[in-house]
């Protein structure tokens, strides 16, 4: 294969395997999906070289990075060894495809690997699947789910992509529930970067395909949705599903209060202050620490979250009130080809 390949080149390619030789912060933040990380140079290593670009000279940088990778290189070289093993080409990248992935690349392709490496780095990818998915949210089309909190709309989604339909899922790619306590129970946070990574790979296979989504504000905690993405689903058919108050409150218990998480629950809660009165504060508090769970949140639904959706004034084709996840899956096939 080629010393240097465009992503676009290598999207498609079957039996590769993607490395990522930048930091692990870095990678952390945001990297191409799919793609391992064996970093050449660690946190603290990128640091220091870093300082030195920036305050000293280019040179002195390149000379401590040569001394910290040149002690990894037998180890390095073992771990390209065994990935060789599993593909019929390795391919590299760093950040705009300079110094960390050519000298990798040149030095292992030197001792006869097939190994290439991403031409401009993450930076070059990043800039490829911004203009696709700018093109692919032209072209799909969406069906939206709406539903008070607790509707049980994700769980609908995920057997849906489980079932074969084409799914959005959008709460999944922003690790995050779209609430105040969204994240509780989920680990780190996503970047907006791998969020719009996971869109592109969703639908980059089928970009004129119906995707069926979940009705979110423009705003998933910290991700903010692609304006062209919210337009359509504020345009698009739109299904509601209703359920009780009592099942409600039980698909948030299961969903947000298994007890590994009580204390990053509490912590949330101090958040979730500013936005009610003193005195529900400190009821909430109480309930809350008595594991009054259910009570707990059917009061919040009723005083707090239910009050603030705005969907109803839309219009559905459908209404679905304590239906089976069957008979909703059932009308969405025949709707995707009416």
């Amino acid at each position: 294969m080629l010393e240097e390949l465009n992503y676009e080149d290598i999207e498609n390619l079957d039996n590769i395997v993607l490395v990522d030789v930048r930091s692990e912060a870095e990678y952390k933040k945001a990297h191409i999906p799919g793609a391992i990380n064996i970093a050449i140079l660690n946190n603290d290593e990128r640091s220091e070289v870093g300082t030195l670009y920036d305050k000293v000279s280019y040179e002195l940088a390149k000379v401590k990075a040569v001394e910290y990778a040149s002690k990894k290189l037998p180890e390095l070289y073992k771990k390209y060894l065994e990935l060789e093993e599993t593909c019929d080409e390795i391919v590299i990248y760093c950040d705009r495809g300079g110094y960390r992935s050519s000298v990798l690349e040149k030095t292992f392709r030197a001792l006869g690997m097939h190994i290439s490496k991403l031409s401009g780095g993450y930076k070059a990818y990043r800039k490829y699947i911004t203009q696709k998915l700018d093109e692919y949210l032209d072209r799909i089309k969406v069906l939206t789910l709406y539903g008070l909190t607790g509707t049980h709309k994700t769980y609908i989604l995920r057997r849906l992509k489980e079932d074969g339909l084409k799914v959005l899922d959008l709460e999944k790619y922003a690790n995050h529930r779209g609430s105040i306590f969204g994240s509780v129970g989920l680990s780190e946070k996503v970047s907006q970067k791998m969020f719009d990574s996971y869109i592109y790979e969703a639908i980059k296979k089928d970009p004129d395909a119906t995707y069926v989504t979940e009705g979110e504000s423009r705003r998933i905690g910290d991700i903010v949705l692609d304006e062209k993405l919210y337009t359509k689903m504020l345009e698009s058919e739109k299904i509601l599903v209703e359920a009780s108050l009592d099942e409600r409150a039980k698909n948030i218990c299961e969903d947000y209060l298994p007890k590994d998480n009580e204390e990053e629950l509490l912590r949330t809660f101090e958040e979730f202050k500013k936005f009610i009165s003193k005195e529900r504060y400190e009821k909430y508090k109480d309930m809350l620490l008595a594991k009054d769970y259910i009570e707990l949140i059917k009061d919040m639904m009723k005083s707090y979250y239910d009050p603030k959706y705005s969907f109803k004034q839309y219009e559905y084709i459908k209404t679905f009130t304590d239906a089976s996840y069957e008979d909703i899956r059932d009308f969405i096939k025949k709707r995707l080809t009416y």
